[in-house]
């Protein structure tokens, strides 16, 4: 990824995604690589905790647990496909390349595709997204010698998150979901 943050010559997309010759093909094709890995990382994500901790039948796995794994994947797919996409799209419409190109096309794949998850999952997306986001902007600045790069610096980003964690659990059990309660319960134990 590391390519697309350095100009290039205009005349053709194809330093961006040179198995495709143009750039909608290109996206639809990584458009349905991701989507079939977001299925292999998603199945057992959402099966393995159905089957153990809800111990539902086939017919729920299929009702329930199926639409969530391809909305999930969809949600992966899309996400990469319109990244892909804006880039190029990007670049025509501006007549060149900018240094800030991957983080405009990231905010629209992200924006367009975080429609596609349920309402009640979007916030642990964003989150998600935001912890993303920051890991990148901040090794862009390091690469870039305006921020020191500390050694083993996420464990310290680990250790972090994991306090601000546990002291909800703590402190505060509901503010968060009944799900992140219940793992939390049952690997750690009742307050």
């Amino acid at each position: 990824m590391t390519i697309l943050s350095k100009p290039h010559d205009l005349q053709s997309c194809q330093k961006f995604h040179p198995w495709g010759k143009t750039c909608s093909s290109s996206a639809s094709q990584i458009w349905i690589a991701v989507f079939l890995a977001g299925l292999k990382l998603y199945a057992p994500l959402f099966l393995v905790p159905a089957l153990i901790f809800k111990r539902k039948s086939i017919q729920f796995l299929v009702q329930r647990t199926l639409p969530e794994i391809l909305r999930s994947s969809v949600f992966l797919g899309t996400y990469a496909g319109v990244f892909s996409g804006a880039i190029c799209l990007i670049r025509r419409i501006v007549g060149k390349d900018l240094k800030s190109m991957a983080a405009i096309s990231g905010f629209f794949a992200g924006l367009l595709s975080i429609l596609i998850e349920k309402k009640s999952r979007r916030s642990e997306l964003a989150l998600y997204c935001l912890n993303q986001a920051i890991e990148v902007v901040w090794k862009m600045a390091a690469a870039r010698k305006l921020v020191p790069l500390f050694k083993n610096g996420e464990v310290l980003v680990y250790m972090i998150a994991s306090s601000i964690l546990l002291y909800f659990y703590q402190n505060e059990p509901d503010s968060l979901r009944s799900n992140m309660n219940g793992l939390l319960k049952f690997f750690i134990g009742k307050n």
